[in-house]
């Protein structure tokens, strides 16, 4: 799915594709980096994020907005237990979308000037994972990095958009009735009410 965040005060909006790991009635659950990624500082400042599903071979969509909350490390640690070996190492090694720095050629590998640089900083990163494989050498239990986790997206509207070849596609908005601000915010199960639209084309 693609997940949208928003920095402030610029309002500038980043999205990326990532994987929908777990949903229930709480809402959408994703796990990232929260220490130095793009998302990270965008939620810092801005503590609302979008959704977008998109199935084109059935040309039907589903967009999600709603507010975001990070799971305790507790809860990460359960999937995070989950991952393969490797990808938990990486997890602690890799500081999310900060600059890796290249590294200079060794003496006597024969390369002058320019041509001095021949690494691209993918040595830093695996200077790094190698660090990190050392740390927890020998262990079977990897912690979950403070500086990882899982992140939910309540959703306060929810959008099902069916396409058609006449382009005046089906679309159905669900907006939860407490995002509304409306009293009765609860349909007897504890979940909530939602208020259901169907919008123009």
């Amino acid at each position: 799915m693609t997940l949208s965040t928003a920095s402030l005060p610029s309002g500038r909006v980043s999205s990326r594709i990532v994987y929908l790991k777990e949903l229930d009635t709480r809402g959408f659950v994703i796990y990232s980096n929260f220490g130095t990624s793009r998302k990270a500082s965008d939620i810092a400042s801005n503590p609302y994020a979008s959704l977008c599903f998109w199935w084109k071979p059935c040309e039907r969509q589903v967009r999600v907005e709603g507010r975001v909350e990070r799971l305790s490390a507790e809860e990460s640690q359960v999937y995070f237990d989950t991952r393969a070996r490797g990808s938990r190492e990486g997890a602690w090694a890799s500081q999310q979308t900060s600059v890796l720095v290249p590294q200079p050629a060794k003496e006597g590998e024969g390369v002058e000037g320019e041509d001095a640089q021949v690494d691209d900083g993918r040595a830093d990163l695996e200077s790094r994972v190698a660090d990190v494989k050392a740390r927890f050498a020998g262990q079977d239990h990897i912690p979950v990095p403070p500086f990882w986790g899982g992140l939910r997206i309540i959703p306060e509207t929810m959008e099902f958009w069916q396409g058609r070849e006449s382009r005046l596609h089906d679309r159905f908005l669900y907006t939860r009735v407490a995002a509304l601000g409306e009293a009765d915010a609860d349909d007897g199960d504890g979940e909530g009410a939602w208020k259901i639209e169907r919008l123009s084309p």
